[in-house]
């Protein structure tokens, strides 16, 4: 999983700038990716000293996969359609997270996260929703309409 991470920061580091303004500058990029990160790596210990190890990472888990599900919207608004997305990732995704809010939340018995993961499966279907709707929009349309 560490190498997966790997590429998410290379990704990140690599292509994200390209989706901001021109007035961030990549120092400023990579000055704020970097301090995200503290702040990541920091709240995540607080969860740990918070909740202990097992339910600090189920709960920040969640959490990071509410945001998530928020930003994808926030992705296909800010793009104007579906550039670099696909629906089969997306259903992957509400599929993936469904799983677990079943098992930990509903038979694991934690309210916190069956309502962060019913939370999440409302943000999922809704961008699943978006990239259905785009796709249907785009083939009516048909081919070089983009």
């Amino acid at each position: 999983m560490a190498l997966a991470d790997v590429l998410v920061l290379y990704t990140f580091f690599r292509f994200g700038r390209s989706e901001l303004p021109a007035w961030v500058t990549p120092k400023l990029f990579v000055g704020w990716g970097v301090l995200l990160g503290i702040a990541a790596f920091a709240v995540q210990g607080l969860f740990v000293v918070e909740f202990g190890w097992d339910d600090a990472a189920r709960y920040a888990a969640f959490l990071q996969n509410l945001l998530m599900s928020g930003l994808f919207i926030a992705m296909f608004v800010a793009r104007g359609g579906t550039r670099s997305q696909s629906l089969l990732i997306a259903v992957a995704k509400w599929i993936g997270t469904l799983a677990p809010t079943v098992v930990y939340g509903w038979y694991g018995n934690s309210p916190l996260v069956l309502g962060v993961g019913a939370l999440c499966s409302i943000f999922d279907l809704a961008y699943i929703g978006l990239l259905w709707r785009a796709r249907a929009a785009s083939a009516v349309a048909g081919p070089g309409s983009s």
